[in-house]
């Protein structure tokens, strides 16, 4: 094999090895001697370098790998080649220092801003426990340069004085399990004028984030699960991400405000799921609000079934503490309400349907109140997200009697408005199982979209999976329910049959980060 690839012409060589993670370009060398200088013209021909790969550093003790990357830069720089990105992402050795590895890195990234790189990403996973930060030194961002996106994880920014010039041109800022304060935090932006995205991920010191910025675009706060208010002000901000904690406290609120996005009329796109360690409700306190009070105003939306909350609101004509909330309703003697007026595609992150207990903010009921005091006039698109692990507490699915359909009918009838689905169109629930209180929700929401034009339910795979028999008895079930639309078409399937549309969010943060 090696002699029929070596029988190629350089150039078609060189156009393979351009191709090839650079990992496995510099494997080639191995074949024989003429390989060396093709991949190395591949290496210096490429402007970006990228040892994010995670087969790059397996195998091997973190030394040899910063040896590695090491001598690519050299390589790089050697051949006069322009670099445009610069992104590494490796286990920091053992140990409480970093020493020589440390120093490398430092290194690097300092060669990389000096070379003119417009993108920087640098994670170092720690290889333990309670590992120290590397502390990035004072100088490296001092002077003018040319970095767009910088892309920090398990590094230290405490000794770069802020404002810092060289932080002036970024467009895209990350950081991720870094030590940044609040006022820290609040330097680096201060020194980023011309920021669009800010990603800050696990976090831990971080408690009262404040962003101002005129063009920031994207905001993205996961897993700092000690922050326990946000204010923004950011015109044209258009996504905002949250995994965090999606509930807030009345008492909390009435005391400061503990969340102000200020206005951002461009917002369109929204991500909010709780994180396992946050506040979960408290039952017997009625002045629970859920952080989407703040944020009705998007086209695009994913909710968790923490979130799904509607709270009870005084009715007292002097009761003042819900003004800031311009789309949140007390109607007169019926429940509060709050309006979603642009709302288009709403994605629901369900845990088990089935009956859980009081304390669990995933109770069944939850989801129908959400619906029921929610205004969604030009909602079209609906999914929900039920558990994949079937040990959440389903129970098995069993076969829909017609007593068992008109007690679940009883149960979910409310007094005063009834809000109808007058522009959903498509409805899709992913890890159907077919247990009774999932049949009910599917029933609830026929019968209350009149142009409904496509059901489907895609049922659990893994262990969970339905049989062929059980899969004849789901199909023949939602084709019998009752519908408000008579256009309706419904279907089931197993995940690898399912061609139909996704939620415009298909990452789920819950499903990524661990920060503890």
């Amino acid at each position: 094999m090696a002699d029929r690839l070596s029988s190629l012409p350089d150039d078609l060589l060189h156009s393979i090895l351009r191709d090839l993670p650079l990992k496995h370009a510099a494997r080639t060398s191995a074949l024989s001697r003429r390989w060396v200088p093709l991949w190395i013209r591949a290496l210096a021909d490429s402007p970006v370098l990228d040892f994010t790969d995670r087969d790059f550093a397996r195998g091997q003790p973190p030394a040899r790998a910063a040896a590695t990357v090491g001598r690519c830069l050299r390589l790089h720089a050697e051949h006069g080649a322009p670099l445009d990105a610069f992104r590494v992402g490796l286990v920091s050795p053992p140990g409480p220092i970093y020493g020589a590895f440390g120093r490398d890195v430092v290194v690097w990234i300092a060669a990389a801003v000096a070379r003119g790189a417009r993108e920087v990403e640098v994670d170092l996973t720690p290889s333990q426990e309670g590992a120290a930060f590397l502390e990035l030194p004072g100088e490296l961002f001092q002077a003018r340069n040319s970095l767009e996106r910088l892309a920090l994880g398990h590094l230290s920014l405490r000794a770069v004085p802020l404002p810092a010039a060289g932080l002036a041109g970024l467009r895209s800022l990350s950081l991720s399990h870094t030590d940044a304060t609040d006022e820290a935090l609040r330097g680096v932006l201060a020194s980023c004028p011309a920021l669009e995205s800010l990603s800050l991920r696990c976090c831990s010191l971080l408690t009262a984030v404040s962003v101002a910025s005129e063009r920031l675009r994207a905001l993205e706060l996961l897993g700092c699960r000690a922050v326990l208010e946000l204010r923004v002000a950011a015109p044209a901000l258009e996504s905002f991400a949250l995994y965090g904690n999606v509930i807030l406290s009345a008492a909390d609120w009435c005391e400061s405000v503990a969340v102000d996005f200020g206005a951002a009329p461009a917002l369109r796109n929204v991500y909010l799921a709780h994180m396992d360690g946050c506040d979960y409700l408290d039952p017997n306190h009625d002045d629970y609000y859920p952080f989407v009070y703040h944020v009705p105003q998007p086209r695009i939306l994913t909710l968790c079934s923490v979130g799904l909350v509607v709270p009870r609101f005084s009715l007292d004509s002097d009761d003042d503490r819900f003004d800031h909330l311009p789309h949140a309703h007390v109607n007169g003697g019926e429940a509060t309400y709050i309006d979603m007026p642009n709302l288009q595609e709403l994605q629901l992150l369900m845990g088990s349907l089935e009956e859980e207990g009081d304390q669990d903010p995933r109770y069944p009921e939850r989801v129908y109140y959400f619906f029921q005091f929610t205004s969604l006039p030009v909602l079209e698109r609906l999914f929900i997200r039920l558990s994949s692990n079937p040990a959440n507490g389903s129970s098995s699915a069993t076969a829909l009697t017609d007593e068992d359909e008109d007690e679940d009918d009883k149960d979910i009838r409310f007094g005063g408005r009834e809000n109808v689905l007058g522009q959903l169109t498509f409805i899709k629930v992913v890890n159907f199982r077919g247990t009774r209180r999932e049949r009910r929700l599917v029933g609830f929401l026929l019968k209350r979209a009149p142009i409904l034009e496509q059901l489907v339910l895609v049922t659990a795979g893994g262990g969970g999976a339905p049989g062929d028999e059980l899969l004849e008895d789901i199909q023949e079930w939602v084709s019998a329910l009752q519908k408000a639309s008579r256009e309706a078409r419904t279907s089931v399937c197993r995940p690898s049959e399912d061609e139909s549309p996704n939620h415009a969010h298909t990452r789920f943060f819950h499903e990524e980060y661990c920060c503890m």
